[in-house]
C-alpha cells in the first residue's frame, strides 16, 4: 500500500510539474490561465490527499484522514470550478466544490468509517459527473481535449459508483472490494484520473481553433480586418519592479507603436499594458513582426520574450 500510496503521489507530482514548467514556457496562457491555476492547485490537492492517507495508515490520526478525505474532492472539484474560467459560473462552480468537500469533511470527522467512506465514495462519483457535464459546455466542446476531461471523468464516476455499490452491498471488507475497490486499485485509478486530467486541460488550454473560428466569422461579417489580437507585455508589475518604473513604461510605448504599425487603428487594453489590433496574419506572422519592431527599438531577447500574442477574448468568447 505504501508503494501504489508513492506511486500516486509521483504522478500528481510529475503533472504538477508539467503544469508549471509549460505555463512558464507559455507566456500567453498567463492572462487567460484561471484553468491552468485551477488544475495546478487540483493536482497539488490530490498530492496532499496521498501524502496524508499515508500519514494515517502509519499513524492513525484521524485528523489525517479527515483533510484527505477532503483534498480529494477538491481534486476535481477544482477542476469543474476551472471550466467556468470559459463557460461561466466559476464562483457558482467553486461554492459547489467547496460544499462537497465540506460534507465529507464534517461526516469523516464526526461519523467515522465505514460511513464516511461511503459517503466520500459517492461524493466523489457526483463531483466527477458534474466535471464531466461540465466538459461537454458549448465553450468548451468545441476545443481539442474537452473530450477527454469529459471521458475521464464519466469514467472515474462509474468506477466510485460501482465501488460504492460494492461496499454497500457485499461490504467493505468482502474479497470482491478488496480485489477491484481496495487501496491499490483505487489508487492506479487516481494516478491515471490525475494524468489524464492534466494532459486534457493543457490540449484544451492549447487550442485556439475555436475561438479563431468565431474571430473569423465576425471578421468576415462585419471588419474585414480580420481577427482581433491582444498583444500585452506580460507581468507587468513585476517588469517595473525589474527594471524600474522609466523604463517600463518606455517599454509599454514601444509595444503600443509596433502593434499600430500592424494596425493603425489598435488601441490601448485597459490594463495599459499592451494594446488590441486587429489583422488577418497569423499569430506566428504578428509576433515576428513585432519582434522585428522591438528588437530595431532596442529590445533584448529577454525583453521580447515578455511579450505574448494571443487571441483577443471577451468574457470566454473570441473578440
Amino acid at each position: 500500500m505504501l508503494t501504489a500510496g508513492c506511486a500516486l503521489v509521483f504522478a500528481c507530482l510529475m503533472t504538477i510539474i508539467g503544469l508549471v514548467v509549460l505555463f512558464t514556457l507559455r507566456p500567453s496562457w498567463r492572462r487567460r490561465g484561471a484553468l491552468l491555476r485551477f488544475g495546478i492547485v487540483g493536482a497539488l490537492s490530490a498530492t496532499a490527499s496521498s501524502l496524508l492517507y499515508l500519514v494515517h495508515t502509519q499513524t492513525g490520526d484521524p485528523a489525517s484522514l479527515v483533510i484527505s478525505d477532503i483534498a480529494m474532492v477538491l481534486g476535481p472539484g477544482l477542476i469543474f470550478a476551472g471550466l467556468g474560467s470559459l463557460g461561466g459560473g466559476v464562483l457558482a462552480r467553486g461554492g459547489i466544490a467547496v460544499s462537497l468537500a465540506a460534507v465529507v469533511g464534517v461526516v469523516s470527522a464526526a461519523i467515522g468509517l465505514p460511513v464516511s467512506l461511503a459517503v466520500k465514495v459517492l461524493i466523489m462519483a457526483v463531483i466527477c459527473g458534474l466535471t464531466s457535464v461540465a466538459a461537454t459546455h458549448p465553450a468548451i466542446a468545441a476545443r481539442r481535449g474537452s473530450w477527454l476531461l469529459a471521458a475521464t471523468m464519466a469514467v472515474y464516476a462509474l468506477f466510485s459508483v460501482c465501488r460504492a455499490g460494492v461496499g454497500l452491498t457485499l461490504g467493505w471488507d468482502s474479497a470482491l472490494y478488496r480485489l477491484g475497490f481496495s487501496v491499490v486499485p483505487t489508487t492506479i485509478a487516481g494516478a491515471v484520473l490525475v494524468l489524464l486530467s492534466g494532459a486534457a486541460l493543457l490540449m484544451i488550454l492549447s487550442d485556439r481553433s475555436a475561438a479563431l473560428a468565431a474571430q473569423r466569422s465576425r471578421g468576415a461579417s462585419g471588419d474585414d480586418r480580420g481577427p482581433a489580437w491582444t498583444v500585452t507585455l506580460g507581468s507587468y508589475e513585476i517588469v517595473r519592479t525589474a527594471l524600474g518604473a522609466a523604463r517600463a513604461d518606455r517599454m509599454r510605448e514601444d509595444l503600443i507603436a509596433a502593434a499600430r504599425t500592424l494596425d493603425p487603428g489598435a488601441v490601448v487594453e485597459p490594463a495599459g499594458a499592451g494594446a488590441r489590433l486587429r489583422s488577418p496574419s497569423e499569430q506566428r506572422v504578428i509576433e515576428r513582426a513585432l519582434r522585428a519592431r522591438l528588437v530595431a527599438a532596442g529590445w533584448s531577447p529577454g525583453e521580447v520574450g515578455l511579450v505574448s500574442v494571443e487571441v483577443a477574448v471577451v468574457d470566454g468568447v473570441g473578440a
